[in-house]
């Protein structure tokens, strides 16, 4: 079983696949699995990919490339790297995006068997503008009790990049990404924080989340929809596992917040 398993879907990144994969391969943990997700891109993203594992001088890291059926956003395809992810632990990786070279190694030696471990998050802007480092609310101890939890679920951030994820842990407990085009990441983290018992954190900015013309996030388009279901199957998810009864109210604060405010403040 590798340390690892990192799950980067991939989908027109031509320009960015390389720089990507440049930081992952800089990486100083050793003995990990990298799984490239082709979400059906019609650019040369994945040949791009496939020279770079070629070239590789990473023995200790193992590549592996799947394709989703068909183009269903990336939900889909973070869904198939879970499938097929060997990892103790899984991190995701948007193919636009870069990280530290001691990312990895951080959050593995700070995890010490916990459920999640997290960083912070560096917002890099193409146009020059000054980068900014958003920060994950801090857990005190690590220990999440119910107190800490209705806490961590009103001020909750999706940085969901800046998590590892113990696996095992997220098959006992059935979290998947639902198959939306929007607030799917956001759903995926606020299951898992209804569900950890410990999370360990450093306040280091060790991923850099690019923002640039094309990203997807930047599109001025109605999302409503698609958000209010992915923020339904967490309302779901809390009433199979039998947390809804404690979390109702910071669930419909979620709901309220997530699924129904932001897609209209977003098309202002």
């Amino acid at each position: 079983m590798p340390t690892l398993s990192v799950i980067i879907p991939v989908y027109n990144s031509s320009p960015f696949i390389r720089r990507c994969l440049l930081s992952v391969e800089a990486q100083k943990l050793t003995d990990f699995e990298v799984l490239l997700i082709d979400n059906c891109g019609t650019d040369d993203s994945i040949p791009q990919a496939e020279a770079f594992i070629r070239n590789s001088k990473r023995e200790d890291i193992s590549y592996r490339i799947a394709a989703t059926a068909t183009n269903n956003g990336p939900a889909g395809a973070r869904n198939l790297g879970l499938q097929l992810a060997t990892g103790e632990y899984v991190a995701f990786l948007d193919a636009d995006d870069w990280i530290e070279p001691d990312m990895y190694s951080t959050l593995i030696a700070n995890a010490q068997g916990a459920d999640l471990s997290c960083g912070n998050i560096r917002q890099d802007f193409e146009d020059g503008r000054e980068p900014r480092v958003l920060t994950n609310p801090r857990v005190p101890r690590g220990e999440i009790t119910v107190p800490v939890r209705r806490c961590l679920l009103r001020s909750y951030v999706s940085y969901f990049t800046t998590y590892i994820y113990r696996r095992e842990w997220l098959i006992a407990n059935g979290i998947v990404f639902p198959e939306t085009r929007s607030a799917e990441d956001s759903a995926f983290l606020t299951c898992c924080l209804l569900s950890a018992n410990r999370i360990e954190q450093t306040e280091r900015p060790l991923y850099h989340y690019i923002i640039h013309r094309g990203s997807l996030t930047a599109r001025r388009v109605w999302k409503g929809d698609d958000k209010r279901r992915a923020f339904a199957t967490v309302i779901d998810y809390a009433r199979r596992q039998g947390l809804f009864p404690l979390y109702r109210w910071q669930l419909y604060y979620i709901y309220v917040k997530k699924a129904l405010l932001v897609p209209i403040l977003e098309m202002l």
